[in-house]
């Protein structure tokens, strides 16, 4: 698989981790980390190292209407 996803296009309405990390103006490192501490926006694993956010996740996430921890800009 290429090193970068940009080669390969997500599922409609979903968004890779760079992309997602630009969505929600946070470094990609922030992202993950967020995904590995178990807050932030929920993700798909597709593949073996690649993820990817549902646009309306996001939204969800920023506005505080999931179940996950609130948006943690600080950490950002």
């Amino acid at each position: 698989m290429p090193k970068s996803n940009k080669t390969k296009t997500p599922p409609k309405g979903w968004l890779w981790s760079e992309d997602a990390a630009d969505y929600l103006g946070v470094h990609v490192t922030t992202l993950y980390r967020w995904r590995r501490d178990g807050i932030g926006p929920s993700s798909k694993r597709l593949g073996f190292r690649y993820y990817a956010y549902k646009v309306s996740d996001l939204d969800a996430w920023l506005n505080g209407d999931t179940a996950r921890d609130k948006p943690a800009r600080a950490a950002a």
